[in-house]
């Protein structure tokens, strides 16, 4: 009878986060197919691409949590053996360096917003581009030790940014910069809850079932939110 409800949840979490990878495919062909090729706004083509990078780091990810880490498949010690087994490094290197790069296209795009020189642009791109590449490098649960506090300063930064644009700006551009920035901030809660959730699991703040369906929950309406604020900067 567990086993049965066990299989109920995984199937349940994978079905959300399949929710999300189709959303980041879809906001990523709206904007570069619907949107840049009418505007060749730049700020469109980044933010197309670091949907598709973050889908395809999630699709990376999907792998390593359901089909390659016995932690992974049902909860914290669930003893099962993976369907990949020996391959979990693999998936979660791929997956962080593709996320990574996202970040990196993303701040590299606000770092010109800001500041308007190609030097910002690049000074706020290379942390990313090299915490993506020492993920590839070196041990991954090493080097994602690093990674987590360059993390969180990206996951303020960049709805901050948003933030700030909406305290500069007025009418129907001051609604759309702010649901953007509430978009990228719900989004990067939600990321982090995801990665902390065994950590969370152990604890006890939070079962693994509720962590499995609230992380990719957030990310659902975190992109909602950044796909109506996108939508309203357009008819600005």
């Amino acid at each position: 009878m567990m086993q049965t409800v066990d299989m109920v949840i995984r199937e349940t979490h994978i079905g959300i986060w399949f929710l999300v990878v189709g959303l980041y495919f879809y906001i990523f062909i709206h904007l570069l197919f619907f949107r840049w090729r009418k505007s060749k706004n730049p700020f469109q083509f980044a933010t197309a691409l670091f949907f598709l990078f973050l889908a395809i780091g999630r699709v990376f990810y999907f792998v390593g949590d359901f089909y390659a880490d016995p932690n992974s498949l049902i909860g914290t010690n669930s003893g099962l053996t993976p369907y990949i087994e020996g391959t979990l490094d693999i998936w979660l290197k791929a997956g962080g360096f593709m996320q990574w790069m996202a970040l990196a296209t993303l701040a590299a795009t606000a770092g010109f917003m800001i500041f308007g020189k190609r030097e910002a642009e690049i000074a706020f791109a290379v942390p990313a581009v090299l915490i993506g590449l020492g993920l590839i490098i070196f041990p991954y649960s090493d080097m994602n030790m690093i990674a987590m506090p360059f993390g969180v300063i990206y996951a303020i930064f960049i709805p901050s940014l948003f933030w700030y644009l909406a305290y500069q700006s007025g009418g129907l551009l001051r609604r759309s910069n702010f649901l953007l920035g509430l978009g990228f901030f719900v989004l990067f809660a939600g990321r982090v809850i995801h990665s902390v959730r065994f950590i969370a699991d152990a604890a006890g703040i939070l079962g693994y079932t509720v962590i499995g369906v609230l992380a990719p929950g957030l990310i659902v309406i975190g992109l909602i939110l950044i796909a109506t604020g996108s939508e309203w900067g357009h008819t600005q």
